[in-house]
């Protein structure tokens, strides 16, 4: 499953969201939800998530600096439970790290989904234009 384009939503006042249905309907599994890497949170089908913590197994056991990251890298995974209404609660942690009060942008980003602040979402475009964008992927070759 491969995910793509972007939906403007909110968070309802208890911190709970709904994953847009374009990308829900795609959905067939349990979803892991992360710290992404800028300040965002990530939405991984489980399957997906695995794969990644597999990927994970072959680091050195030995090396300090290696565990702390790793450590620290999958501390911020989550399995959240969909309630009734399709809503997820999203933790204090995941909505601090991503700067996340109300209005949010959830993307589709290949395998994965993000969700955005609204205003770090803006801030992304101002920083980096389509154009520069397209530069980016034409050097490492996409």
């Amino acid at each position: 499953m491969y995910f793509s384009g972007e939906h403007h939503h909110q968070l309802d006042t208890k911190n709970r969201i709904r994953i847009p249905a374009k990308f829900k309907n795609a959905i067939t599994e349990k979803l892991v939800f992360s710290k992404g890497v800028s300040p965002c949170i990530f939405v991984l089908p489980y399957s997906k998530y695995a794969e990644r913590i597999d990927r994970l197994k072959n680091l050195p056991q030995m090396s300090a600096k290696v565990q702390k990251a790793l450590s620290i890298y999958m501390g911020s995974f989550i399995e959240l439970e969909e309630d009734n209404q399709g809503r997820y609660l999203l933790p204090a942690n995941l909505l601090k790290y991503a700067n996340i009060k109300k209005n949010v942008v959830t993307v589709g980003v290949d395998e994965r989904l993000e969700i955005w602040s609204e205003e770090s979402r803006d801030a992304l475009y101002e920083e980096m234009s389509y154009e520069e964008a397209m530069n980016v992927l034409d050097e490492v070759k996409v």
